[in-house]
């Protein structure tokens, strides 16, 4: 099962643990609809590979654990 679910607006890419002390919340995505940040949908594949969206945690930074890429918000057009 995928944990996590990423904001699909680029500019945002906001990152959620759907584990609670090691558990699943299975309905989390019901009660949190949209993104707090942006109102966003949410998504559970990588914005860059579209694989199910696994994370790992570098220096407190997220990666893709599927493609390495990683997942932080683009910077928006001048």
């Amino acid at each position: 099962m995928n944990h996590f679910l990423v904001c699909e607006n680029p500019e945002c890419r906001f990152i959620i643990d759907r584990r609670v002390n090691g558990e699943s919340l299975d309905g989390l995505r019901r009660i949190l609809k949209e993104c707090p940040a942006c109102k966003s949908e949410w998504s559970s594949s990588c914005p860059n590979c579209s694989q199910s969206l696994t994370v790992s945690f570098i220096d407190g930074v997220p990666y893709s654990s599927c493609c390495g890429h990683k997942l932080r918000a683009e910077a928006k057009a001048a």
